[in-house]
């Protein structure tokens, strides 16, 4: 009974750390976000990209953007409500950054327990350079969630060979790349592992 005590303790007090620092990280992103003016290519995005019609926000990401076209059409989604200001557009690229910081605990906790777990959440909530990208009105904060989705379903199904696992190892890969083509790194690596273990 002590034994299952603690770790229902252990547990509760790991909630509420990785949820202070998902609030921590969400300050940190939101409070400045529209503070500076646009940079060059959130220009693009704001002004060439999500300027019209989500047809012609489509057609634009073809022929002005090396990126595929997932960020662009939830920024569409988005800004009809928000509006393509600063913080309005940039407040997507923040929440799918605050929303990375506790699938970073679950990977922690998956490898190596629940202080892992917590010292993951940590880095991710107060890393500068993800800071720094969750603040753009790029894509390059949704492929950083989805690849952290997809490592979290690989490392699970690396561990449990579950069919579940394997799918939505699947589906959060393709999303990645979706976002953006860089996530083909993390996957590859991924995909040997689970050839390798798995076969």
């Amino acid at each position: 009974a002590q034994s299952v005590g603690a770790a229902v303790r252990s547990r509760s007090r790991a909630f509420w750390i990785v949820a202070g620092l998902t609030l921590l990280g969400a300050a940190l992103r939101f409070a400045t976000l529209g503070l500076q003016a646009y940079h060059h290519d959130e220009i693009v995005t704001a002004s060439r990209v999500l300027r019209v019609g989500f047809g012609h926000a489509m057609d634009a990401v073809g022929f002005s953007e090396s990126a595929p076209p997932l960020y662009y059409a939830l920024a569409w989604i988005w800004t009809q409500a928000t509006g393509t200001g600063p913080w309005g557009l940039r407040s997507l690229s923040a929440l799918a950054g605050v929303l990375t910081i506790p699938i970073a605990y679950l990977i922690g906790q998956e490898l190596r327990g629940r202080r892992a777990g917590v010292l993951a959440a940590t880095l991710v909530a107060v890393n500068p350079m993800l800071v720094w990208y969750s603040q753009e009105a790029r894509a390059y904060a949704l492929m950083a969630l989805f690849s952290a989705l997809s490592l979290l379903y690989c490392v699970r199904a690396l561990r449990d060979a579950r069919r579940r696992d394997f799918t939505l190892w699947g589906v959060w890969s393709a999303l990645a790349l979706a976002s953006h083509y860089f996530a083909v790194f993390p996957l590859v690596a991924e995909m040997f592992l689970l050839v390798r273990r798995r076969g």
